[in-house]
C-alpha cells in the first residue's frame, strides 16, 4: 500500500504526508499546553510549523530539480518519518530555522553540477550557511562543503574562491548594524558558540536512545548501498552524489562535535538519508521489500514517538 502510495509524485501522497506531520506536530504541543495561554507563542508555533513544512518542500524540490529521484516520493517520505522519530527537533526554535537556511543553500551548491551562473550560486550559498550559523554555530562546517564544490566543478576561475568570503563580509557587516541596533555584544555572543563537546548522556529517557540507534542503523545500511553503488551511477552524476555522502558527514559531525547535544541535531543528516534512502527503495526489485522497508521506517517511527509522550 504504501509503495503504490509514494511510488508516484501524486497530490494525495503529499497530503498523507503533511497530515502525518501535522498530526503528530499537534499531539507533540499537546504534552505542555502553556503556549495557549499566549498568543504570541500561538503565532510562534504556527511559524515554526509553516518552516517545518516549507523545508520538506524544499526537499522534494532539490531532489526533483536534480534529477536525484524520478517521480517518487520515497525520499520526502522518509524525510517526514525522520522528523516523527525526533520530534525534540520540534522544541527548537534556531534549529528548525537553522535547517531551513541549511537547505537554501545545499539547494545552491547541489546545482553548481549544471556550471549555469556558478558565481551566484557560489553567493547565495555561502550566505545561507553564513546566516545559518547565526541560529546553530556549527553549520560553518557546511563552508567546506561549498568550497569543495568549486574543486569539483568551477575551480579553474580564480574569483569563485573568493565570492564566500564577500558573503561571510556581507553576513558580518549585516549583523554588526544589527547589533549596535540591540546593543548585542559581539565578543559575547561568540565566545561560547564553538566550543566542542562530546557527552552523549543526554537522554531523557530510553526511546530517545532506541530512536537514534534505529537512525544509526539506517544510515550505515543507507551509506554502505550508497558507496558501494556509486558505479552504477550515470558518470555526470557520479560528484552530485558525493556530494550528498559529504552532506551526511557534515551532518553527523555537527551532532558529535556540538556541547549541548539533542536528538534534533540529527536533523542535519535527514536530507543525504532521506535522498540515499529514496534511491534504495526506488532501485530496489522486489515490491515486498519495499513495502516492508517503508512499513517498518514508518511504525518504529510513530511507535517511538507514541512511547516518548
Amino acid at each position: 500500500m504504501l509503495t503504490n502510495l509514494f511510488s508516484k509524485s501524486r497530490p494525495i501522497g503529499y497530503v498523507v504526508i503533511g497530515l502525518m506531520l501535522l498530526i503528530t506536530y499537534l499531539i507533540h504541543l499537546v504534552n505542555d499546553l502553556k503556549w495557549l495561554q499566549s498568543p504570541a507563542v500561538i503565532i510562534e508555533k504556527s511559524f515554526l510549523f509553516v518552516v517545518v513544512v516549507l523545508s520538506v518542500l524544499l526537499i522534494q524540490f532539490i531532489t526533483v530539480k536534480n534529477y536525484l529521484a524520478v517521480n517518487n516520493l520515497y525520499s520526502l517520505f522518509l524525510y517526514a518519518c525522520f522528523l516523527i522519530l525526533f520530534p525534540t527537533f520540534y522544541d527548537d526554535a534556531q534549529l528548525i530555522i537553522a535547517n531551513l537556511l541549511v537547505l537554501l543553500a545545499l539547494r545552491r551548491v547541489i546545482s553548481l553540477q549544471t556550471l549555469n551562473e556558478p558565481k551566484i550560486k557560489i553567493f547565495d550559498a555561502s550566505l545561507w550557511i553564513f546566516v545559518a550559523t547565526l541560529f546553530e554555530s556549527w553549520t560553518i562546517l557546511y563552508f567546506v562543503m561549498i568550497y569543495i564544490a568549486i574543486i569539483w566543478y568551477v575551480n579553474q576561475d580564480y574569483r569563485n574562491w573568493i565570492i564566500p568570503l564577500i558573503a561571510l563580509l556581507t553576513v558580518t557587516i549585516l549583523f554588526y548594524t544589527y547589533s549596535l541596533f540591540y546593543n548585542i555584544d559581539l565578543v559575547e555572543f561568540w565566545t561560547d558558540k564553538y566550543d566542542v563537546g562530546f557527552n552523549f548522556s543526554y537522554f531523557e529517557n530510553i526511546y530517545q536512545n532506541i530512536a537514534l540507534s534505529f537512525l544509526a542503523t539506517i544510515a550505515v545500511l543507507f551509506t554502505v548501498y550508497q558507496l558501494t553503488n556509486l558505479k552504477s551511477i550515470a558518470t555526470n552524476q557520479v560528484t552530485l552524489y558525493k556530494n550528498i555522502v559529504l552532506c551526511f558527514v557534515i551532518g553527523a559531525a555537527i551532532y558529535i562535535i556540538t556541547p549541548e547535544k539533542s536528538n534534533g541535531l540529527l536533523v542535519f543528516t535527514f536530507f543525504p538519508l532521506s535522498i540515499i534512502g529514496g534511491n534504495f527503495i526506488a532501485n530496489t526489485p522486489n515490491k515486498w521489500v519495499k513495502e516492508a522497508v517503508l512499513a517498518t521506517i514508518l511504525g518504529v517511527s510513530l511507535l517511538l514517538f507514541l512511547l516518548k509522550l
